[in-house]
């Protein structure tokens, strides 16, 4: 008897503990975080200043291009005219020219390589505060809501948004705050 009613007391409470959890309601939210962060205010100066700063960058590889644009060029007439007169441009000039070309066209990838080196990591240092803020209003929002998941849809194959809130409203008040 003592065990037909222990094992009643556990078919009891594992019953219980199971249509409380099936009971349970899970809230799915959905937004696009992309797109919060590309309107918010801050991405805008953001831009700007990469913009800027890519300008610069540019102008600097513009005239080093020139630079030996004209370096190659002279090198070429030269090298013609030492065809028909070798007294005017003898071998080790020839070879003196060609390193200084050579010398330039490094020059020119180093520096390109070393400005996207610097122009990504301005983009990191400008965008990862912008992106932080968003996430943590994304998570505010979860956590105030009581949501079990908030998805981002511009990662998703497939989600319902009959099963979904969109929470994009919610996250964007968060954000002006």
């Amino acid at each position: 008897m003592k065990n037909l009613l222990k094992l009643s007391v556990v078919i009891f409470l594992l019953t219980a503990i199971t249509s409380t959890t099936s009971a349970q309601k899970y809230k799915f939210g959905h937004t696009n975080s992309q797109k919060l962060v590309d309107e918010m205010p801050e991405t805008k100066n953001a831009r700007t200043e990469l913009e800027a700063l890519t300008k610069k960058y540019t102008t600097r590889f513009q005239e080093m291009q020139v630079e030996y644009e004209n370096k190659y060029k002279e090198f070429v007439e030269n090298e013609q005219l030492a065809a028909a007169s070798s007294e005017k441009w003898d071998e080790l000039t020839k070879e003196d020219k060609q390193a200084e070309i050579m010398g330039l066209q490094q020059r020119l990838q180093s520096y390109e390589g070393n400005v996207q080196q610097k122009i990504n990591a301005k983009q990191v240092e400008l965008l990862t505060p912008i992106t932080e803020k968003v996430q943590k209003a994304i998570k505010d929002v979860a956590k105030e809501g009581g949501f079990t998941y908030i998805f981002d849809e511009s990662s998703l194959l497939y989600f319902s948004k009959e099963q979904s809130i969109d929470v994009t409203s919610l996250i964007k008040a968060k954000l002006v705050k």
